[in-house]
C-alpha cells in the first residue's frame, strides 16, 4: 500500500523531509574459518628462506625375535619418501579509498576496508586446505554423495583412523563438516544428548568436542564441492601441513592520486603429509 500524499507536495522534493543514513554498517555474511587451525602449521618457523621445505618421514619397522648365535637383519626407519611443502599461493585483497570520501565519511571506512580485506585472505587460506580433503586416504571417500551423514558413517570414520594407528588425542582431531553435515549430526541421538549437556550452541564454527567420537566438530562453508554435496573430512592435525611466509596488512597514502591503499596479503603453501591420518567423506548438499 502506497503512502498518502504530503501537504504541501513539495516537502520532499525541496528537501524539507531529510534522508538519514545510518552510521552503523551491516557487515557482509562470512564463512566460518576453521581449517588452518586444524592442520600442522608449525613448519613456518623452519621456512625462513626459500620456497620449498623438504619434510622427511620415518618408516615403521618391525621387531624380530632374538635367535642366539645369529645377527639380526638391520631395519631402516628412514625408508619412506618425504614430502615437499611448496610455498606457491600468493594472494592479496587491495582496497582503495579517496581522500574526499574519507573526509566526508559517516562511518569508519578504513576499519571496514581493513576488516574485509583481512577476511578475504583468511578465507582463501582456509579454502586451500579444504581442497586437499578429497585426496586423503588414497582418495577413497567414504559415504555417498548427496546422502545424509549417519552414525554408522561416523563410526566407520573413527574405526578407519584407529586402524591406521592415528594418535587419538582430542586436541589434534577434527571433524570438519558443512552445515548439512552438522544438521545430520543433530539427528544422532547419542551425539546430541552428550553434546548439548556440555555446550548447547554452535560458536564461531566450532560445534563442540564430541566425547563419543573423540574429535572436535567444526563447520565451514569453504569445503570443496563434489557433485551434489561437499568433501568433508575427519583428520588428525598431522594429516596436512601448511606454512605461511607472508601474513601482513599495510596502508599507504598516495597524495598525488588523492587516495589511500589498504591491503591484506599472504604467501603460503599446504601439502598432504600423512595420507592415512585423514579420511574424507561426502556430505548431503553443497
Amino acid at each position: 500500500m502506497a503512502l498518502s500524499a504530503r501537504t504541501p507536495s513539495t516537502l520532499v522534493t525541496n528537501y524539507f523531509i531529510p534522508t538519514i543514513y545510518s552510521n552503523e554498517v551491516e557487515k557482509a555474511a562470512k564463512s566460518q574459518l576453521v581449517t588452518w587451525d586444524s592442520i600442522n602449521s608449525s613448519w613456518k618457523k623452519q621456512l625462513v628462506k626459500g620456497n620449498i621445505l623438504n619434510i622427511p618421514k620415518s618408516t615403521l619397522v618391525t621387531a624380530t625375535e632374538v635367535v642366539v648365535g645369529t645377527v639380526a637383519t638391520g631395519v631402516n626407519p628412514m625408508n619412506t619418501t618425504g614430502v615437499q611443502l611448496t610455498i606457491n599461493q600468493w594472494y592479496e585483497a587491495l582496497c582503495k579509498l579517496d581522500t574526499m570520501s574519507l573526509k566526508q565519511e559517516g562511518t569508519n571506512l578504513e576499519t571496514i576496508a581493513v576488516g574485509e580485506s583481512a577476511y578475504a585472505i583468511a578465507k582463501q587460506i582456509d579454502t586451500s586446505v579444504c581442497a586437499l580433503f578429497s585426496a586423503l586416504n588414497g582418495s577413497t571417500v567414504l559415504g555417498t554423495d548427496g546422502v545424509a551423514i549417519t552414525d554408522d558413517l561416523l563410526e566407520t570414520l573413527m574405526e578407519t583412523l584407529m586402524e591406521a594407528d592415528v594418535p587419538w588425542e582430542a586436541a589434534d582431531l577434527s571433524c570438519i563438516l558443512d552445515p548439512s553435515g552438522v544438521a545430520d549430526m543433530c539427528k544422532i541421538d547419542k551425539f546430541i544428548s552428550s553434546q548439548y549437556a556440555q555446550t548447547g550452541v554452535l560458536k564461531n564454527g566450532l560445534v563442540g568436542s564430541s566425547p563419543i567420537y573423540g574429535w572436535k566438530v567444526k563447520t565451514t562453508n569453504n569445503l570443496a564441492a563434489a557433485t551434489t554435496g561437499n568433501y568433508a573430512a575427519v583428520l588428525h592435525r598431522r594429516a596436512i601441513g601448511g606454512a605461511a611466509q607472508i601474513e601482513k596488512s599495510w596502508r599507504k597514502d598516495f597524495p598525488e592520486l588523492h587516495q589511500i591503499y589498504m591491503s591484506a596479503e599472504a604467501l603460503w603453501g599446504v601439502i598432504e603429509v600423512m595420507d592415512t591420518f585423514g579420511i574424507p567423506c561426502y556430505t548431503r548438499k553443497s
